[in-house]
């Protein structure tokens, strides 16, 4: 390698252990500081003084000290460099940059046993060095120096991949990379793909094992190779409320004024600044709102709306939004999509995810804990314990993220694919489907279902009831869209409690809470119509007839009204029992079977006969309803 141009042409140096003097001497030194000496030292020697064999110079051991004594001097690395890739929504200054929302990283290639961040500002990030585990570290408002050493005692010298990420309430305002080699740093590589996942404390990973880096967004970018970007706060709202703005407000500002915040910082002050969306366009978004908006009549209203000045912003990228796992505001976000694709936007999709996780201890947090109110919780201590127990564990948002990945994965390749339909329950005839729905411990034994012919099956089924805030029962159903009637004969049913239920149901969505309209048949109440509309709240009875088995049930669908009909066996009439009214219903719903035992100790069985749905999901339609088997 011939030497840099302010040495000597005619010499040459033997291979070295390193990296060559003079193309490390590139990176050195840093602006404001003085000359390396031995960049001087190397240069000035005259051709005597250098230890020669014919054109190469010799390896003595003064000089190799000499070498690695160059090399563990340390290197300030600017914010700047080529070679460190930021993600999310940062801002620079003359001397800084800084991350303006929870979970923004960096990522660049180190040399060295010791990296140090000069910062700004005192700080909480996670570190991920090569493959070892992450690492938080922190400082405190009490520091001066606000030099954060990240590496551990046993690093070697390198090259290490460096990644390095804003924590929740967090931001990262680094001047400098620390280093001890005067390599510094080196190309990273970085997908070309970015997908940006705005939300709540669900975004976040919020009360899980190393919160941001174990949440869905980050887990299923990994798994499909992805950079991402979390537009998220904890408590985010999508509307307006009592003067705190939401996300439809929040978004299109370059940072979570909740970040900022948490520190008294100068910057604090350019919380309201808009995003300049030009940094970046991500290749989809993904959008989980709602669990924490109260305001029903306007929140579709809402949605679209941010929908619209998103677009405005980004084109036309694949944007997702999902269902709360637990429902909320389901029928208003389906609105709101189906008016933007009625209006020619059919790159935005409605995603439920009820049945992709059920309510309990495998995927939810502490719900043993505190009982989880299915009403609007009264106090701020009530509020934050019904926040506490929707948010996910490490396996839940595992969970989330597979079932996610294949969604985004369609939209992401070139050219893009078709969204993943329904798979086939290949135990049921047509596209009829079955779960238990319900909390874990509310379900009891396993339910199951089998078939005689297209329209005959016998249903056994567990659960605690159908009843109260959250019901527990087995289900074989259909996705129904729009108008719609379902009819079916309860020709028997075997049962131990008095209470036990069987009958049809139109529902909203699959998880325990759901709004929804049931017409059938128990020992004790005889023929029934009970209904509950709105999510997590009291189910009510609409209207109770004494009858016995068999009987001819009919459900109705006209928008938003339901019209409850029955028959006696070898009769000719339909008797309405009555008509119910369920607001910002979900136009895209489920119809089917359903069957509770009323105690979780044993299973209630029933026959149904001459089972008919007509209707059925709208040709086109951009609501995605992914039929995985639970």
């Amino acid at each position: 390698m011939q030497m840099a141009d302010n040495c000597s042409p005619r010499h040459k140096w033997r291979t070295l252990p390193t990296h060559d003097l003079c193309s490390a001497m590139d990176v050195m030194p840093a602006v404001g500081e003085q000359p390396n000496p031995m960049q001087v030292a190397a240069c000035s020697l005259s051709p005597p003084d250098w230890p020669m064999l014919g054109d190469s110079l010799i390896h003595s051991p003064a000089y190799e000290q000499d070498v690695g004594s160059f090399l563990q001097q340390q290197v300030a690395v600017p914010f700047d460099n080529v070679n460190i890739k930021y993600f999310g929504r940062w801002r620079t200054s003359t001397t800084s940059i800084q991350s303006g929302w929870p979970g923004a990283y960096f990522k660049t290639i180190v040399h060295g046993p010791r990296i140090t961040l000069r910062l700004r500002q005192p700080s909480q990030v996670y570190v991920r060095i090569d493959n070892r585990k992450p690492v938080e570290y922190r400082t405190s408002d009490t520091e001066h120096t606000l030099e954060m050493v990240i590496s551990p005692a046993d690093l070697e010298q390198g090259p290490h991949s460096l990644s390095v990420a804003a924590s929740t309430n967090a931001s990262i305002d680094l001047e400098a990379i620390l280093l001890q080699d005067s390599r510094g740093t080196a190309p990273v590589d970085v997908s070309s793909s970015m997908i940006e996942f705005v939300g709540h404390d669900l975004t976040l990973g919020t009360h899980t094992s190393q919160s941001i880096l174990t949440s869905f967004a980050w887990a299923v970018s990994e798994m499909l190779g992805t950079e991402h970007a979390q537009i998220a706060f904890p408590e985010a709202r999508l509307m307006d409320h009592h003067g705190v703005s939401g996300m439809a407000s929040r978004y299109f500002e370059w940072s979570s004024s909740a970040t900022q915040q948490q520190h008294h910082h100068p910057q604090q002050q350019q919380a309201g600044i808009q995003w300049d969306f030009s940094s970046y366009i991500p290749a989809a978004i993904v959008i989980l709102l709602g669990r924490n908006d109260r305001d029903a009549h306007n929140y579709a209203q809402c949605l679209e709306h941010f929908l619209l000045q998103m677009r405005s912003h980004v084109g036309l990228l694949p944007i997702f939004v999902l269902s709360e796992p637990l429902g909320n505001m389901t029928g208003q976000s389906q609105m709101a999509i189906q008016r933007r694709n009625d209006q020619g936007d059919q790159n935005v999709y409605f995603v439920d995810t009820t049945y992709w996780l059920r309510y309990g201890p495998t995927a939810f947090i502490d719900v043993d804990l505190v009982p989880l109110f299915f009403i609007f919780p009264h106090t701020q201590q009530q509020q934050q314990q019904q926040q506490q127990k929707e948010n996910l564990n490490d396996a839940g948002h595992e969970t989330m993220a597979r079932k996610l990945a294949p969604l985004l994965q369609a939209k992401l390749s070139h050219p893009q694919q078709p969204l993943p339909g329904p798979l086939p329950n290949p135990n049921l005839p047509y596209d009829w489907q079955t779960m238990d729905v319900g909390e874990e411990m509310s379900i009891g034994l396993p339910g199951s279902v089998s078939f005689d012919s297209g329209n005959t099956f016998t249903l056994w089924g567990s659960g605690a009831d159908i009843s109260t805030t959250k019901d527990a029962f087995r289900f074989v159903y259909q996705s129904l869209s729009g108008q719609g009637t379902l009819e079916a004969t309860v020709a028997s049913q075997s049962a131990f409690a008095t209470c036990a239920k069987a009958g049809i149901m139109l529902r909203e969505h699959l998880a325990l809470g759901s709004p929804f309209v049931m017409l059938g048949i128990s020992p004790a109440e005889g023929l029934f119509l009970q209904t509950r509309r709105e999510n997590m709240q009291q189910a009510q009875w609409i209207k109770k007839t004494r009858a016995l088995p068999p009987y001819r049930l009919r459900l109705v669908r006209k928008d938003a009204l339901f019209i409850a009909q029955s028959q006696r066996i070898g009769g000719s009439e339909w008797d309405t029992l009555g008509n119910v009214t369920v607001p910002f219903i979900a136009r895209d719903m489920y119809a089917g079977l359903a069957v509770t035992s009323c105690d979780t100790a044993v299973v209630s069985v029933a026959k149904f006969v001459n089972v008919t749905l007509q209707g059925g999901v709208r040709g086109g339609s951009t609501l995605l309803r992914m039929m995985y088997q639970p």
